[in-house]
């Protein structure tokens, strides 16, 4: 939709993930819940089908202090043709249209950087006072851990909503 100096105002449609609650440390949480997304979109599921990997992996706080991590399936597979998840600690869940701001950064995985950037966006969006947040931001990753920290494509995302109507 546009820009404010770094930042996107991004118009997201509906779309489906696979999620896990995991609890634990901010740059902790990642390893276990993306090992249980990774095991469903490899086969363990009720058809056993292997499921394309899709960027970002997306970690959404909540607000009892836990995360949830969750994989976008890609676009080709409609909700109902997913298959079930062989394990009980992922779920499916369609998500509905929503507007995100998102800052992108490159670096390193680490909670201070991720807080920077946070708080620089939320700068961003004050300052403008065409925003206004819903809930928490989200930390989304788009490369696997063997690509170089310094190169690594991150993002702090966070659902808004227009505070004046928005010509589209």
């Amino acid at each position: 939709l546009e820009t404010i100096g770094d930042l996107e105002i991004r118009k997201y449609q509906p779309h489906n993930i696979a999620r896990t609650l995991v609890s634990g440390e901010f740059t902790e949480v990642a390893n276990g819940g993306f090992r249980r997304l990774a095991g469903y979109i490899f086969g363990s599921n009720q058809a056993e089908q292997k499921i394309a990997m899709t960027a970002p992996v997306a970690q959404i706080p909540t607000e009892a202090g836990d995360y949830w991590l969750t994989f976008s399936m890609p676009t080709e597979h409609d909700f109902k043709e997913l298959p079930d998840p062989a394990d009980s600690r992922v779920e499916l869940l369609q998500v509905p249209a929503k507007t995100i701001a998102v800052l992108a950064y490159r670096g390193s995985w680490s909670e201070k950087r991720y807080r920077k950037h946070e708080q620089a966006m939320q700068q961003t969006l004050e300052s403008s006072g065409d925003w206004e947040v819903i809930g928490l931001p989200s930390w989304f990753r788009y490369d696997p851990p063997v690509m170089p920290w310094f190169l690594r494509r991150n993002e702090v995302a966070v659902e808004v909503i227009a505070t004046t109507p928005v010509n589209e």
